[in-house]
C-alpha cells in the first residue's frame, strides 16, 4: 500500500479509518478479556524481532531470520531460547 494512499478520496480514507478503529477496539477488548497487557506484549515482540532480525543483517531484506547470512546453526544456538533468556 503506498504511503498516504494516493488516489484515494477523502471519503474512502475516512471509511478506512473507521474500519481500522473497529479492529483496534475489538483487539483492545479481546486483550482485556484474555488478560493480555497489549503494551507489554508489543514491547516484548519488538525486542524479540530485534534479536531475530538485527538491522545490520536485515535492512532491505524480507527473508526469514533462518535464511539470513551468517545465521548460526540450530544445534549451536537456538534463537528462540536466547530470546526467552533475554526477555
Amino acid at each position: 500500500v503506498p504511503k498516504g494512499l494516493p488516489g484515494w478520496s477523502s471519503t474512502e480514507k475516512e471509511h478506512l479509518g473507521e474500519e481500522l478503529s473497529d479492529v483496534l477496539l475489538y483487539l483492545v477488548r479481546l486483550a482485556d478479556i484474555c488478560g493480555v497487557d497489549l503494551g507489554e506484549a508489543a514491547l516484548r515482540k519488538v525486542k524479540k524481532n530485534g534479536l531475530k532480525y538485527p538491522v545490520e543483517r536485515c535492512k532491505g531484506s524480507s527473508k526469514k531470520y533462518t535464511q539470513l547470512a551468517n545465521v548460526v546453526k540450530e544445534e549451536e544456538f537456538r534463537v528462540d531460547t536466547a530470546i526467552e533468556e533475554y526477555l
